[in-house]
């Protein structure tokens, strides 16, 4: 009889030590769900801590050999959840506490990057939304407690209303700030960014930033150029501001929609009655702890997608510089916008400057292009000067080249000649450019006569002849400019009506 017993016993010690063994491979975890247990016990309804019959919170782990009878035991295998790389998983728990009124985001609690659902549960984690993810890599999760959302799961994406951008590291580049804004933390200061707080290791801890008094909004610290940041996009979002040197130009060529000069065009300044425009171009940098600011002021993105530099070019940098420029341009007369271009530009340029100085946007280089007339004969005498003033500059930078080898002497003083001869020239180009501004050779003459007969000076000026060579024959070219600046300005020239 004992032997009739004891084969049935054998068989079935057999078969519990053939079938009770679970292998799991490399790329697989096991879900163990008990048939058989105890009522539960401040359990989960969805998973088990205490061994109660189910889903237990506990898994097999990759690669391993357990023994679990299976009469007693079952085990589900589904795959190591796998994050791509250079993108994030963020987290769903489907297990846990209910999530407080009020608050968007569960808690924060350490639970092996959510592979021992256990820890999680004990430590009173809650349901929902997670503040930590899941860095490229792969990781032993139990499914039946936590959803793990990927750039693989589209479905998944769609449903939380997430974009494969938003499952993206954060890629800033070198020349560029990420001005983040967070989602999560106190109440803020609407006319302020956020204050730096520490040790949230580039808001990649959310909960340690929320800790640590870290508020709602734009924040003040930025995402260095060149890094990589694999952040939450229920906790923040980052605008990249350039902080590399940029070139900004006025001028009335077509520019494509993305550039951050789109709004810019050229130059219309009223000179004396004279329509003058011109070109200019102004490399500006935008420093790190300003970019926050154009944030703040500007928001991530106006109307037409546009970008809050985009924005801060139309609507701030544009208007001043437009003003300064009209308020500028009416101290000057259009004799100085011949013949002293370069000043007036010297003097233009550093008021953009002056400009910028209050938004605090760096100004570097401010470069203006020849101006343009309407009336042609004004821009016939620039042309002229301008000529001669470049004919000046190779002149010197040759006087200044031969001066550096001793063994020159003689052409350097021959350089020197053509240098005097290329400004006697310039001299007498604007003297004839400020004569013909007073009108007609015979008005323009009875003008000078007149004021030289204020003057001590030989009277020998004729009504023939190149005036303005007569002029300089009997006094200096500082006397004879000041001289016709103060007869332009006693009779300023007007401009004739354009033809169409």
């Amino acid at each position: 009889m004992a032997v009739v017993w004891a084969l049935p016993a054998v068989a079935f010690a057999v078969w519990l030590a053939v079938t009770g063994w679970w292998r799991l491979s490399d790329d697989e975890v096991g879900i163990v769900v008990k048939r058989f247990g105890r009522r539960r016990r401040d359990d989960d309804p969805k998973v088990s801590l205490y061994g109660a019959k189910g889903v237990q919170a506990a898994v097999l782990a990759p690669n391993s050999f357990e023994f679990l009878p299976k009469f007693l035991y079952d085990v589900h295998r589904v795959p190591v959840t796998h994050v791509p790389s250079g993108t994030i998983g963020v987290v769903v728990a489907k297990v846990g506490r209910p999530r407080p009124p009020g608050r968007a985001i569960a808690k924060h609690v350490e639970c092996d990057h959510f592979q021992d659902a256990a820890a999680f549960l004990r430590a009173g984690g809650e349901q929902g939304r997670q503040q930590e993810v899941l860095v490229s890599g792969s990781y032993r999760i139990n499914t039946r407690a936590f959803t793990v959302i990927t750039v693989d799961r589209p479905e998944e994406m769609a449903r939380e209303r997430l974009t494969e951008a938003d499952l993206t590291d954060v890629d800033v580049e070198v020349g560029e700030a990420g001005v983040v804004i967070t989602r999560l933390g106190g109440k803020p200061d609407p006319s302020e960014v956020g204050p730096v707080v520490e040790g949230h290791e580039g808001f990649q801890l959310p909960w340690v930033f929320q800790e640590r008094g870290g508020r709602l909004g734009v924040q003040r610290e930025t995402l260095d150029g060149g890094g990589r940041y694999p952040l939450n996009p229920w906790f923040a979002h980052v605008v990249k501001v350039p902080t590399r040197v940029l070139i900004l130009e006025w001028n009335r060529e077509p520019k494509p929609g993305d550039n951050l000069d789109v709004s810019l065009e050229q130059i219309v300044l009223d000179v004396q009655g004279y329509t003058v425009r011109l070109d200019m171009k102004q490399t500006v940098q935008i420093p790190p702890e300003v970019a926050p600011e154009l944030v703040l002021r500007f928001g991530t993105r106006g109307p037409d997608a546009q970008t809050p530099v985009q924005q801060f070019v139309q609507k701030e940098l544009a208007p001043i510089v437009k003003s300064y420029f009209r308020r500028k341009a009416a101290t000057y007369r259009i004799q100085e916008f011949i013949t002293k271009y370069s000043e007036v530009s010297n003097d233009l340029a550093d008021a953009v400057r002056q400009a910028m100085k209050p938004i605090g946007v760096r100004a570097i280089r401010t470069t203006l292009e020849e101006f343009e007339c309407d009336q042609q004969d004004i821009n016939d005498l620039r042309r002229d000067i301008a000529n001669q003033e470049k004919r000046a500059e190779l002149e010197s930078a040759e006087l200044a080249a031969l001066t550096k080898r001793e063994a020159a002497r003689d052409q350097i003083e021959l350089q020197r000649m053509k240098v005097r001869e290329a400004e006697a020239e310039l001299a007498l180009v604007e003297i004839r450019a400020l004569v013909k501004l007073l009108g007609p050779a015979q008005v323009a003459t009875e003008r000078i006569v007149r004021e030289l007969a204020k003057a001590p000076v030989p009277q020998v000026i004729g009504g023939s002849g190149d005036m303005a060579q007569q002029l300089l024959g009997v006094m200096p070219i500082a006397q004879a400019r000041d001289m016709l600046m103060t007869l332009l300005d006693q009779n300023p020239p007007r401009p004739r009506a354009v033809e169409e």
